[in-house]
């Protein structure tokens, strides 16, 4: 083979080897995706505010002829329960259940629930929170995991009357707030 038609060989076969690579090219880079998605998950963990009183949710022992008082109120799109107990003498107590309940469409996971109080004299430390006679103690939840739709979970706190009788001249009041948070299982 002559020289002249080695070169028009070689010249044909890098022509060719060009135009597939233009052609992979320009088809590996056509790619289209056509299509929707649609996301109907509802995220949905809180309080249930309709459990503010009654036996259970509320419970009273006293330890004298007076009863003591205890009530909840929710804030914040029920994520904080506002508790306040009313005591008068050592024995009282206001027992509070409080129901965190998930009705999203997303399993939940809880962490551990804070208090606080906006009164200067209570003191908040952990799980307790305490102002002269008054001492809330939270207890812990009774699971951290909630099922979508249907998960719930509940926290006992107690208001107890801790001084002496003669250390107070009438019915004691505190109130403190209980606040969680959920995260996306």
């Amino acid at each position: 083979m002559n020289t002249q038609n080695k070169n028009v060989l070689i010249g044909g076969l890098l022509a060719i080897v060009f135009v597939m690579a233009v052609g992979y090219a320009a088809f590996a880079t056509q790619l289209n995706i056509n299509g929707t998605a649609n996301i109907t998950s509802t995220w949905k963990v809180n309080f249930d505010s309709s459990k503010k009183t009654g036996a259970g949710v509320v419970d009273v022992t006293s330890g004298g002829s007076e009863t003591p008082i205890g009530s909840i109120s929710y804030a914040d799109s029920d994520q904080t329960a506002n508790l306040t107990a009313n005591l008068k003498q050592p024995g009282d107590q206001v027992k509070f259940t409080l129901t965190i309940q998930n009705t999203g469409t997303l399993a939940a996971t809880l962490t551990t629930p804070t208090m606080s109080s906006e009164d200067e004299d209570m003191e908040c430390a952990g799980s307790t929170c305490t102002k002269g006679n008054i001492q809330f103690t939270m207890g812990s939840l009774s699971t951290t995991s909630l099922p979508a739709e249907s998960g719930t979970a509940t926290i006992t706190v107690t208001a107890s009357f801790i001084g002496s009788p003669v250390s107070t001249t009438g019915t004691e009041t505190g109130s403190i707030k209980i606040n969680f948070t959920a995260n996306q299982a």
